[in-house]
């Protein structure tokens, strides 16, 4: 694999190797060169438009972004938000066994394994 999507929301992929300019990923051609660990637009991104990694808001394009392009700090700015910083929203809860309807065994392991 040449490149690894996170969340099926984000609008950019990392690429997991050395990509070259005009190197498909998913649908699109890389327009430059991308080095391993960074970013690949999969879909354009207007100035001022939300970059989103881990289904996460990372930043925002500080230039317009096409389609293919490298996405790195050179096109990325950060700003401040009123953020809500809730944790665990979608947290969904968990179904316990009862104690009494729980496997046991009271015992000890052998040395020979058994």
């Amino acid at each position: 694999m040449d490149f690894i999507r996170l969340d099926s929301a984000d609008n950019v992929v990392t690429a997991a190797s050395r990509l070259p300019a005009g190197h498909i990923v998913e649908t699109i051609k890389t327009l430059q060169p991308i080095p391993s660990g960074h970013k690949i637009a999969t879909a354009a991104i207007p100035l001022g438009g939300e970059i989103r990694k881990y289904a996460q808001l990372i930043g925002y394009a500080s230039t317009d972004i096409p389609a293919g392009a490298h996405v790195h700090d050179h096109n990325v700015s950060f700003r401040n938000t009123e953020a809500s910083y809730e944790f665990c929203t979608d947290l969904r809860p968990v179904n316990l066994i009862a104690s009494e309807q729980q496997d046991s065994f009271i015992g000890f392991r052998r040395e020979n394994g058994s």
